[in-house]
Parts: C-alpha cells; structure tokens; sequence
C-alpha cells in the first residue's frame, strides 16, 4: 500500500483553484469570482484536502503499478534474449558437431564430448 501524507497546513490556493477547474464542481469557471478571487469557502477546501489526498495517492499507486508492468516487460524481454540465444548456440553445436565427425540428433540432448570437444574448438570455459 503507497502511503501518502495528508495534506496539513497552509494550501497552496492556485492548487486548489486548477483542482476545482478540474472537477468541474459547483460550476466554478476561470470567470468565477471565487476562482479569480480564490475566495474558497472552508467546506470545499476541506473537500479539497480529503479529495486531493485520495488523487495523490491513487496516482502514486499507478505509478507504482507502471513501474511493476516495465520491470516485468523487461525482465519478460531478457528472458526471451536468453531462450533466443540458447537456442542458436545449441544450433550452432549441433552444426558443429557434425561437421567434425560427431554423431548428434536434431533433437534432444547434446552429449557432453560434443559440447566438450565445442567449447575447447571455440575457446569457451
């Protein structure tokens, strides 16, 4: 769960203004004059501190969630690199091996003289 602290103290009244032109409440508009004045009654700033804290929250939780779905979209595209390259160095062995006189299927396990007999020609410990 993100925490998000309450909103305490002084507003910052340009804030709650775009809040209230956001929301759209109480037909508050940029000709309004308690949106020019920024004369809020305390009920809305009230509201606003209540609401806005509940927003703050909710964008951090997506953010939060966002950051989750790339880590896993990455983690998902390492592992496709990794299966992509296994799998060409097995082709590779393969090739390899019966180019130089090994017996190797098209499937299945490589024996172990094969992929020793591969790492020593390629120079891989």
């Amino acid at each position: 769960m993100i925490q998000v602290p309450k909103i305490e103290g002084e507003l910052d009244l340009e804030d709650v203004a775009a809040w209230c032109l956001r929301q759209k409440w109480l037909g508050i508009t940029e000709q309004s004059p308690m949106y020019r004045n920024r004369d809020f009654f305390p009920q809305l700033l009230e509201l606003y501190r209540t609401e806005r804290a509940r927003e703050l929250r909710q964008e951090a939780e997506e953010a939060a969630r966002r950051t989750e779905l790339e880590r896993r979209a990455a983690e998902s595209r390492a592992a496709q690199q990794r299966a992509y390259e296994h799998q060409r160095l097995m082709r590779d062995m393969r090739e390899w091996g019966r180019e130089n006189g090994f017996f190797v299927g098209t499937r299945g396990r490589i024996p172990r003289k094969v992929i020793n007999a591969y790492n020593e020609a390629k120079g891989i410990s």
